[in-house]
């Protein structure tokens, strides 16, 4: 039960980008944003409490949301790599959904899109 956004016609935005900004720029844009949303994520990720799993590691969830780059710093990842993580996002029929990921990325995707705008505006 994996959660997966796929965009196309990414190949052709990169060109049309690279043609006016410089790939450093539009990689210190997606890297703050990368950091930005990772921060958002843990900021929103459920931490267990002794009462409500005595005996139990706490705030091992928020401790495994991690950031990483790809495509050469034109591309950010934020991934939450605890087993259960799903589990907490989605829910299952006998927990309800504690979501931390998804509204940390749609809060995020405004400010991300934004900041690319005002790259753009400045650059071109």
């Amino acid at each position: 039960m994996r959660c997966k956004i796929d965009m196309r016609g990414l190949s052709q935005l990169e060109k049309k980008l690279l043609k006016g900004v410089s790939k450093d720029k539009i990689s210190q844009v997606v890297r703050l944003n990368t950091a930005e949303l990772t921060q958002k994520a843990k900021d929103r990720a459920p931490v267990s409490t002794e009462k409500t799993n005595p005996g139990g590691a706490h705030g091992q969830l928020k401790r495994s949301i991690i950031p990483s780059m790809e495509s050469g710093g034109l591309a950010g990842k934020v991934n939450a790599t605890v087993d259960y993580a799903e589990y907490v996002e989605m829910g299952t029929r006998f927990m309800a959904a504690q979501p931390y990921m998804k509204p940390a990325f749609d809060q995020q995707k405004e400010i991300f899109l934004k900041d690319m705008k005002k790259l753009l505006m400045k650059e071109l």
